[in-house]
């Protein structure tokens, strides 16, 4: 067993101080000193000899219990934590694990029921071979043994293994205290790493911010961070990813909130299982979630070419043009019109975007081609059955009818050439049935508008009328 494991319990203390920690857990787990005993070295020298070294002590006590053997109290103490993190394990075995239970009920030695209690919280998992049966024994047999242990039951039902949990969310909520800080106070000092309790607890408490217990969405996003995340925002515990998934995004069913709030969730939800429209294997389990998390992107992406570009434009004329080619695309998606949304920055608009939408935003960047400029960006959108490609500043808008079409550009890749993302470079415009090149002109008697609406209601179906965009 691990030293960070067998410290685990050490600091669980009394109300009435009649026990240290060490009454709680040995000093030294006895199944490492079962390990150097049988030439296997310490527990803690690296974990393949570790996993070797916790199967051999499985394995022998397996044999000696089955054989209807006596054990030893310290081989009694070592066959508790092989219950379930060894191989074999014993508890998948009813006949052994039933004998290790006899053991502890009888026994007078306060020592096995402190192993089985304190193994049942390092390794707690709900689906755990046996865990019912040792739940009824530590909750028959808690008060027998006295304090801590009577109180744990007493107070928060600690070896219930469905309320146990759940009564210590509750608590950490009323206290606005992580899942470590509430096991903290009640005396465990450091059980709150990745124990199995710890993660029952923080699933729980995830399950009631996804259920709305906490209505700020600021605070909400902090204590997800408090509750499942480390410093770098990886994932606490790898299993509870739904579960983040949901307290982050579930009240926002419904409820869209404004842009700053969606940017700041993105940028974390992002950064935990990257973007779904680049990475959708990983976003395969909730995909309720990545619905909701892509639409919030595409509009994200919209705006990065909305906001970034409009922040490059110096000359007034430009400006007034850029505020036709806002309202135009911003109609456009309140229509549902556009299916999907990526932007392709030059240099001032990369360190722009990053700057304002979080380092985890994501977007293309040119990696070449003629005519690129350092202010310059291209927005890509999937409409309909075609791709758009809209150059910014003076650039013209292309339409590829279909996105099959051969050279029509795909989206949410990681660089752009100038040629991909543009048809014509002739200083003419183009209108056949299968592209479209229009130069934004006449903005303000909507001519270019009217020429680009027409083709977008060839390729959905849905009219986009002058009044949606004026």
């Amino acid at each position: 067993m691990s030293g960070h494991f067998r410290e685990a319990c050490v600091g669980i203390s009394t109300s009435s101080g009649s026990f240290s920690g060490y009454d709680i857990i040995p000093k030294r787990a006895f199944t490492q000193q079962a390990a150097a005993d049988i030439g296997a070295g310490g527990l803690t020298d690296d974990p393949k000899r570790k996993t070797t070294s916790m199967n051999e002590i499985a394995e022998r006590n397996l044999a000696m219990l089955r054989a209807g053997m006596t054990l030893s109290l310290t081989d009694l103490r070592d066959s508790i934590w092989c219950l379930w993190d060894a191989t074999p394990a014993l508890a998948e075995h009813p006949d052994v694990l039933e004998r290790i239970i006899g053991a502890v009920a009888g026994s007078d030695k306060r020592k096995l029921f402190r192993a089985l209690a304190t193994v049942y919280l390092v390794q707690f998992r709900s689906d755990r071979p046996g865990l019912g049966r040792i739940s009824d024994t530590l909750q028959r047999y808690a008060s027998r043994w006295g304090e801590p242990w009577a109180a744990y039951q007493r107070n928060y039902a600690l070896y219930d293994p469905t309320l146990g949990p759940k009564n210590i969310a509750n608590l950490a909520l009323r206290e606005n205290a992580s899942p470590s800080e509430v096991m903290r106070s009640l005396g465990f000092s450091a059980l709150d790493a990745q124990s199995g309790f710890t993660e029952a607890i923080t699933r729980d408490l995830l399950t009631e911010l996804a259920n709305g217990a906490e209505p700020d969405h600021m605070r909400r996003l902090a204590k997800v961070r408090s509750y499942a995340l480390d410093a770098r925002d990886d994932l606490i515990f790898k299993g509870l990813d739904i579960e983040i998934a949901e307290a982050l995004m579930r009240p926002f069913f419904g409820k869209s909130p404004e842009r700053s709030i969606k940017d700041i969730f993105l940028n974390l939800i992002v950064a935990i299982f990257k973007d779904p429209r680049i990475y959708p294997g990983r976003w395969a389990r909730f995909p309720h979630i990545k619905a909701l998390v892509i639409s919030w992107l595409t509009e994200q992406s919209l705006r990065q070419f909305l906001d970034i570009v409009g922040r490059t434009i110096d000359d007034r004329d430009d400006q007034q043009m850029w505020r036709y080619r806002r309202a135009f695309w911003e109609a456009a998606h309140r229509k549902g019109i556009i299916k999907g949304a990526w932007v392709v920055f030059a240099e001032d608009g990369a360190r722009l975007a990053r700057k304002s939408f979080g380092n985890n935003a994501d977007f293309g960047t040119f990696n070449g081609g003629k005519g690129v400029q350092r202010t310059h960006a291209v927005l890509l959108l999937e409409v309909g059955r075609g791709i758009v490609a809209d150059w910014s500043h003076d650039g013209k808008v292309n339409i590829w009818s279909e996105a099959a079409e051969q050279g029509a550009p795909k989206l949410y890749q990681r660089h752009y050439s100038s040629d991909e993302v543009t048809i014509s470079r002739g200083r003419s415009d183009v209108d056949t049935p299968r592209y479209l090149v229009k130069t934004h002109s006449s903005p303000k008697t909507y001519s270019w508008q009217r020429v680009v609406a027409d083709r977008i209601f060839k390729m959905t179906n849905t009219r986009l009328h002058e009044s949606d965009y004026r």
